[in-house]
């Protein structure tokens, strides 16, 4: 129970809008909103940044969180359980130097979430970085399964197409975006994780001297740049013709000038890629599950459609040879806490236009403002006692003291491991023109044709999330691992727990047999229904799904909301004029 009691009042008791929670949609609306003239009051019960984006910075603090999980105070989450091996005698005591991230999502570089971060001026308020190859657990005998039909083959000049965009895009490159800005020119020995230590990345293969797929024991990276298509030793020429004409019909599926993939995808809706792969463009079963793992979505390829993975594919395609100095890399990440570092960044950019936020405060009640107490027309009570009024109230149900209930079968496992051991061969450059390292990989396990494949996000000691000998991993229920520095590793799933952990250590076989688990958190993520707002003006948020990257419906939504509330979608989130002089003035 927070205590009240030596709390400084709120300013006002009247605003335009009141949004409880600081996560992503919420901070989102809160910068857009401030930006347009409303005044904005940004609440959040906890005590920390970005909800159920949050990220954690001791292990102390994690411990705390997963006794809030487990007493039941925690909405959506549930089962967590820790497991550590390290105890006050190794030097990690409270774990100070951690930063735990539920949502270390990877952002896109065709994304119109960072689109909108651009304009409105804002990507230089985070540390971005770039996020490498993808890698899939398959062994020889996978690899070895021919394709079920003949391929038509032909289509080679597409990838080579593709090779000169790329190179073309690299050599222009504006540092758009801020991400690598003030960066100085890298080597090798001095980014890549254990760089001049004799390590397993040394034991990554190569053939030509343009490129070919990567392999480290079963783990072999994605066919997924052009120049992989084009020169790769590890595909066939019938295998590249008809993986060449899929990524033809990706970029221009949805183009309606193209009828005819305008009708192969209306026809198809609904077809399974696997199927649709294997009946269209076939290709050997080992490639269906590299492109598959492109779309990021934790389900088995038999379950995943035509419609939920082509525009994941065509963001991934469109995206890749477009960051500067690492043209092999379609996605960023945020350094120091991921997603809970852009909830931080945009409430703070709401303050500066304006709004007024506060933490440890949540809404105790809120109904409609009937006996006109006030000049607007929701009353809103919050857990301090105090009492607020506004025209609009915005946060998820659990927010706004609504009632939520879990839906059946949808929830999914997520881990966080840290780890001790090197895993710098997943952060090698992929081409020698490239001038910086990546700080993030995704590793795949996949579970069968039936089974949910286990993703693994490793990001390395560069993005500042642990301390410099260890390594992290994450784990969501569909299995997403995501390594955050030389030590840490964050995975999701929607399988178990235990097939989670085995994802896991089939990673830390490859890097050493004296790999170990130091600690390790897992959690259930369970989606939610919300109870629907009645009072006139309260707007119920879709809880933020468990995604591995951070996907356009987060905008879209904000953006219908905005459009609700100012009466159109144009000016969102775009920078004032005295804004825009005040920080000119500052930057001379």
């Amino acid at each position: 129970m927070n205590d009240f009691s030596d709390i400084p009042p709120l300013p006002l008791a009247d605003w335009d809008v009141l949004i409880s929670g600081t996560g992503i949609k919420q901070s989102l609306l809160a910068v857009a909103l401030c930006r347009a003239g409303k005044t904005v009051l940004q609440l959040d019960k906890n005590s920390y940044y970005g909800g159920s984006a949050a990220a954690f910075y001791s292990l102390s603090e994690v411990d705390a969180w997963v006794a809030k999980v487990n007493s039941g105070d925690e909405v959506g989450i549930k089962n967590a359980v820790v497991v550590s091996n390290a105890g006050e005698g190794a030097g990690y005591g409270s774990g100070r130097g951690y930063t735990l991230s539920l949502a270390p999502h990877l952002v896109y570089w065709h994304s119109s979430v960072l689109e909108i971060l651009r304009r409105a001026d804002l990507t230089d308020g985070f540390s971005w970085h770039a996020v490498g190859s993808w890698w899939v657990c398959l062994t020889e005998e996978e690899v070895a399964v021919p394709a079920v039909a003949t391929g038509v083959g032909g289509v080679v000049g597409l990838a080579e197409v593709g090779v000169k965009a790329a190179k073309l895009a690299s050599a222009a490159g504006k540092k758009r975006a801020g991400w690598n800005k003030g960066r100085k020119k890298e080597s090798v020995a001095e980014t890549t994780p254990g760089g001049g230590e004799e390590s397993v990345g040394e034991r990554v293969t190569q053939g030509n001297s343009e490129t070919t797929l990567r392999k480290v024991d079963n783990f072999r990276e994605v066919p997924c740049t052009f120049e992989d298509v084009a020169w790769s030793k590890d595909l066939t020429d019938k295998d590249r013709g008809q993986l060449g004409e899929f990524l033809r019909f990706v970029m221009r599926y949805n183009d309606p000038t193209d009828q005819k993939c305008s009708r192969i995808f209306e026809e198809n809706r609904q077809t399974s890629l696997r199927t649709f792969l294997s009946e269209i463009f076939p290709i050997p079963p080992f490639i269906t599950t590299s492109i598959s793992s492109l779309t990021l979505i934790p389900s088995a390829p038999s379950e995943i459609t035509l419609e939920q993975a082509l525009p994941r594919l065509a963001v991934h395609f469109s995206s890749l040879g477009k960051i500067p100095d690492v043209r092999s890399s379609a996605a960023l990440t945020i350094a120091y806490g991921g997603s809970a570092e852009l909830c931080q960044v945009l409430s703070r950019a709401a303050a500066i236009a304006g709004g007024i936020n506060v933490l440890s405060r949540g809404v105790k009640s809120l109904c409609s403002n009937k006996k006109g107490d006030g000049n607007r027309k929701l009353k809103a009570q919050l857990e301090s006692g105090e009492t607020i009024y506004a025209d609009w109230a915005i946060g998820e149900a659990s927010d706004l003291a609504k009632e939520v209930k879990p839906l059946d079968g949808k929830s999914m496992s997520r881990g966080i491991y840290v780890i001790e051991t090197q895993i710098g061969w997943l952060f090698e450059r992929k081409y020698k023109d490239e001038n910086i390292t990546p700080a993030a990989a995704v590793v795949v396990v996949p579970g069968g044709d039936k089974g949910a494949p286990v993703y693994i996000i490793a990001r390395s000691g560069v993005t500042g999330e642990c301390p410099r000998s260890q390594c992290e991993f994450s784990n969501l229920k569909s299995i997403v691992m995501s390594l955050i520095k030389p030590g840490l590793l964050h995975a999701v799933t929607e399988s178990s727990y235990g097939d989670m952990n085995a994802a896991i250590d089939k990673v830390l076989q490859v890097c050493s047999p004296l790999s170990e688990i130091l600690y390790s958190l897992q959690y259930t993520a369970v989606t939610t229904s919300p109870e629907i707002g009645s009072e006139d003006g309260t707007v119920i948020l879709d809880p933020l799904t468990q995604d591995i990257a951070l996907q356009d419906d987060v905008l879209e939504e904000t953006l219908r909301i905005y459009e609700r509330i100012v009466g159109t979608r144009e000016g969102f989130m775009d920078v004032p004029e005295e804004i825009r002089r005040m920080k000119e003035e500052m930057e001379e």
